[in-house]
């Protein structure tokens, strides 16, 4: 320690910032074992409960549910007149309501993921950086799953594709659509069922999430175990899309280059990102940047440093990067077709000359 004047309100204020964000990733452990054993689900319109009447509902452990309980009513959760709990409404739309645009409770599976990959990333900082996405656990890949999927059925239909140009008419008209990264398939089956003239293939590197996404069959709609830069042997498409999965990829430069070969002339590419800015001093404290940026570090970034090509461009390096990057490809003029705070759209038209 140097003889530096200490600022004591600064120490306490960040002391007070870092407690609290210990309480809060305490409360997102116990927010998974209240969403994996039903808890929410329980609780979701049944008005207020005694913990007794809940621990009978669930057929789980009464010390535990009443411990519990409490936790989650000084963490705000739950409402409680010391006696009864209630899950209001407006926190179960976030909880335990699949189908609303509130529904985000998986993510809380994704911090538990990166909590178990400690070790690993531990290792990663020490040595080249990666850690595959296939050594990553399960809970953090359904998670995923979990988390996008409101995005994609409350977002996609209505709001990203009819940002971009032609693309909603040339999906009605019927389409070749490559979706580039596509996890267990949520988005592929969803473009598929939204726009039925349609063709849907697609492709991810990771066998057991094709497996998974092969498990819920979809008119329509085929799946590939495939890199990214070798989706060209399947096509041509007239829409290649990457939903959440460009900054995941080892050579995102060769998948572009890949993607825009693969386009028919006149096709589109859309490439669904989370949302960033291109200086990263402008959204200190900012809670979506905060976690896309533990995302980056902890998933999406050694994911990608664990492959060929080492890309690592991460979840938050910027529009500006993303479209150069479009441009090199080959693609004239991409732009941002919509920024909606929490992801950015980007779109680019293959040349139509043929």
């Amino acid at each position: 320690m140097t003889d530096t004047q200490i600022d004591e309100a600064r120490v306490e204020a960040f002391a007070g910032q870092l407690l609290t964000d210990f309480a809060g990733a305490g409360s997102t452990a116990l927010t998974v074992i209240g969403d994996r054993l039903g808890l929410y689900r329980a609780m979701t319109g049944a008005g207020p409960v005694t913990p007794a009447k809940l621990a009978a509902t669930t057929g789980l452990h009464p010390r535990l549910v009443t411990e519990w309980l409490r936790a989650q009513a000084v963490s705000g959760y739950v409402t409680s007149d010391g006696e009864t709990f209630e899950l209001p409404i407006e926190h179960a739309l976030a909880l335990s309501v699949v189908d609303s645009p509130a529904y985000v409770v998986g993510g809380g599976e994704i911090i538990a993921g990166y909590f178990l990959t400690l070790p690993r990333l531990e290792e990663a900082f020490r040595g080249d950086g990666g850690v595959p996405y296939a050594d990553m656990p399960g809970c953090l890949h359904h998670g995923i799953e979990r988390f996008f999927r409101t995005a994609y059925v409350n977002h996609l239909a209505q709001q990203w594709f009819p940002a971009v140009p032609g693309l909603v008419e040339k999906l009605e008209n019927g389409a070749r659509v490559a979706d580039v990264g596509c996890g267990h398939g949520v988005a592929t089956r969803l473009v598929a069922t939204t726009w039925p003239a349609s063709t849907v293939t697609g492709f991810d590197n990771h066998e057991a999430s094709i497996v998974n996404a092969r498990a819920a069959l979809t008119d329509g709609v085929t799946f590939h175990v495939a890199e990214a830069d070798q989706i060209g042997r399947h096509g041509p498409f007239d829409v290649v899309a990457f939903f959440d999965s460009l900054h995941d990829l080892g050579d995102p430069p060769a998948a572009l280059r890949a993607a825009y070969d693969a386009l028919a002339p006149g096709g589109i590419l859309v490439a669904v990102e989370p949302w960033s800015v291109d200086d990263f001093t402008t959204v200190v404290g900012n809670p979506v940047a905060r976690a896309n940026y533990a995302a980056s570090t902890a998933l999406c970034t050694p994911g990608s440093l664990s492959q060929p090509g080492a890309y690592g461009l991460g979840t938050q390096g910027g529009p500006t990067a993303r479209l150069e990057l479009l441009a090199a490809a080959g693609f004239d003029n991409p732009v941002v077709a919509a920024d909606t705070g929490f992801n950015l759209v980007l779109a680019a038209v293959k040349d139509d000359r043929p």
